[in-house]
C-alpha cells in the first residue's frame, strides 16, 4: 500500500522557504505535497524550527495489495451532476448527499460481490436507493489523533492523520458482506460515535473501477495494522 504524505500547515515566508528548499510543492496554500523522502524532510525541519504542523497520509493500492485487505470510502457525485443512463453502471449520491443511488448494470455488478445489501426502487424507474447495509462489527482504529470534538447530537468530531485501520474482524466481515456502515472509531481504547460512513471492501471498489464506475474525488483508502504500522509517521527521528 503506498502512502501519499501531505504537510498541513500556515502560511508563511519561513514555511514556504522550508518546502521550496526541500522541493515540496502547495497544491493549496495550507497543503504541501511531494515525494515522500522530500515531504518527511520538510517535515522535520519545520517541527524543529517549532512551525505548527500535521503529517497526513493518504493511499494507493498497488498491484501486490490484495482487495480482500483493504476497504475504501467513496465520494459519490450528486445525482443532479450526472446524466442518468440505462446503459452504463451508475453508482451516485442524492442531492442531500443523505444516502447512496444505483441502476439496474450496477446492481447487476454489485450482486456477486456483495451479501446483506438491500436497495429499494424509486418511482422514477430508472434508480434504486440504498434500503439498509449491514453493519461493521468493530470500530475503526485512529492511531494519530489531532483533535476530538463532541457535537450537539452526541457523535464526535475527531481530526487525525489519515490512517483508518480496519481490524481483521472488520476485513473478514467486508469479503463476505461488501458493503457496511461504520459509526464509530476507536482511539487508544475509547470508542467514540460519530457521523455514518458507508464502507466499500476493496473487492466491490475494484469491480466499480474496472467497470469505468467515477467518483466526484479518488476513494479514501481504510487499510489494514501492518499497513498503518508500516508508514513513516515523521516520528523515527525523536526515538533515533
Amino acid at each position: 500500500m503506498r502512502a501519499i504524505h501531505t504537510i498541513l500547515t500556515m502560511p508563511g515566508d519561513e514555511t514556504e522557504e522550508i518546502m521550496t528548499r526541500n522541493g515540496v510543492s502547495s497544491p493549496s496554500p495550507t497543503r504541501w505535497t511531494g515525494p515522500a523522502k522530500e515531504v518527511l524532510s520538510a517535515y522535520a525541519e519545520l517541527r524543529r524550527r517549532g512551525i505548527q504542523c500535521y503529517l497526513l497520509h493518504d493511499f494507493e493500492p498497488g498491484d501486490s495489495d490484495r482487495p480482500e485487505n483493504y476497504g475504501a470510502l467513496l465520494s459519490l457525485i450528486p445525482e443532479d451532476a450526472v446524466d442518468l443512463r440505462e446503459d452504463i453502471p451508475l453508482l451516485i449520491g442524492t442531492e442531500d448527499e443523505s444516502s447512496s443511488l444505483a441502476n439496474r448494470p450496477l446492481l447487476d455488478l454489485l450482486a456477486p460481490v456483495t451479501k446483506g445489501v438491500e436497495w429499494t426502487p424509486r418511482e422514477d424507474g430508472i434508480l434504486w436507493e440504498l434500503l439498509r447495509a449491514p453493519r461493521l462489527p468493530e470500530p475503526v482504529s485512529l492511531l494519530t489523533v489531532f483533535s476530538k470534538e463532541q457535537g450537539s447530537t452526541g457523535r464526535w468530531m475527531i481530526s487525525h492523520d489519515g490512517r483508518r485501520v480496519l481490524t481483521a474482524r472488520n476485513l473478514e466481515f467486508l469479503r463476505e458482506c461488501g458493503i457496511a456502515w461504520t459509526d464509530s472509531e476507536e482511539v487508544e481504547g475509547q470508542v467514540y460515535p460519530v457521523p455514518s460512513s458507508l464502507v466499500f471492501g476493496g473487492r466491490v471498489v475494484e469491480v466499480l473501477v474496472s467497470h469505468g464506475v467515477e467518483f466526484s474525488d479518488p476513494p479514501i483508502h481504510l487499510i489494514d495494522r501492518a499497513a498503518a504500522d508500516a508508514v513513516a509517521t515523521g516520528e523515527e527521528e525523536g526515538r533515533s
